[in-house]
């Protein structure tokens, strides 16, 4: 219950954060992206591996797609929920402590190249849906999909707080993995931990390529789930 407490805490507070700065986001005018909101104009004219290779943040993603060999199927008619190079450095980061912690010694080194193609691609799969998921088409209840890794998720806009600057909230858009079906609401207090789903903030959402639809997922996003 304690741990439940504090993912919570860190939910309000990764909104809070976001809501923040996307009003910074929409007061400035160079400014394109609108963190957990939408592009001004969607639309990129580039497929959604090459709209990639543009942002440093996905370098190592880029590695893994390339190792996965999923570069087609990240180019298809489908929508990628992407983690960024924060989340995969923090799993090498995890994996690295386990191994170290395992053989009781310091020195050794858990690398990109450790990582196992298949469960890599399952991983980026769980990450993958058919078909294109825009923000029009979702609303503050849950719309149910299935991931190209055949896992059950919900993909839903949530109002940030709003500590009374403006008058609309802004709606950030949220992947929730399931786990044992949706989450009752409300939660009861004795709902099992391990039963409760997980939320991850798109910190910018509805990137439209040619191929595509993109979504990118918050830095503190635990990659491999």
């Amino acid at each position: 219950m304690e741990n439940y407490k504090k993912t919570k805490m860190k939910t309000k507070y990764i909104l809070f954060l976001a809501f923040v700065i996307a009003i910074m986001a929409t007061s400035c005018k160079k400014d394109k992206y609108i963190i957990g909101g939408s592009l001004h104009d969607p639309h990129v004219n580039m497929t959604t591996y090459d709209y990639l290779k543009t942002n440093r943040l996905f370098d190592t993603l880029l590695v893994l797609i390339d190792k996965a060999g999923m570069k087609e199927e990240i180019n298809g008619n489908v929508t990628f929920f992407a983690p960024t190079d924060y989340s995969i450095k923090a799993l090498l980061v995890r994996r690295e402590e386990k191994l170290q912690q395992d053989m009781n010694d310091e020195s050794l080194k858990y690398t990109l190249n450790d990582l196992p193609v298949p469960e890599l691609r399952d991983s980026l799969r769980s990450h993958l849906f058919d078909g294109k998921i825009i923000r029009e088409s979702l609303s503050l209840s849950n719309k149910l999909f299935t991931s190209k890794s055949n896992e059950a998720f919900s993909v839903k806009l949530i109002e940030a707080s709003s500590p009374g600057v403006v008058s609309t909230k802004p709606q950030l858009l949220f992947l929730v993995k399931l786990r044992n079906g949706l989450d009752p609401d409300p939660l009861p207090d004795n709902y099992p931990d391990e039963d409760k789903d997980l939320f991850i903030m798109a910190q910018t959402s509805n990137i439209q390529t040619t191929t595509g639809v993109l979504h990118v997922l918050h830095n503190s996003h635990r990659f491999y789930w």
